[in-house]
């Protein structure tokens, strides 16, 4: 995958087009990323005992849902626009590019 955990991405499509933010978990068997602050839903929790410890708060939590890399595209911090990316090999490292500047995001 092209893009990693900590690079700023914004979304393309969607409910949350045009939102950015850093990339917190990449899933990458299903090919998705969990982006922060971007595609939050609520899930309706039940309070659960845990054998006399403190139990699990009860109620509605808000959480990151993944979405498909197909959606989002990395942002450069020289052009600060949504670019794609390309690859450099240099001697023994390879290195992303963006695609319009061509400066380098690693």
């Amino acid at each position: 995958m092209k893009i990693r955990k900590g690079d700023t991405v914004e979304l393309i499509s969607g409910n949350d087009a045009g939102r950015r933010g850093q990339v917190i978990q990449l899933i990458s068997q299903r090919q998705r990323v969990v982006v922060e602050g971007a595609n939050v839903r609520k899930k309706h929790q039940k309070q659960q005992e845990t054998g006399g410890q403190r139990p699990l708060s009860a109620g509605m939590i808000e959480f990151e849902a993944p979405v498909h890399l197909s959606n989002v595209m990395i942002v450069c911090a020289k052009c600060d626009a949504s670019v794609r990316i390309g690859i450099k090999k240099d001697k023994a490292k390879t290195v992303r590019i963006c695609k319009k500047c061509g400066e380098s995001l690693d």
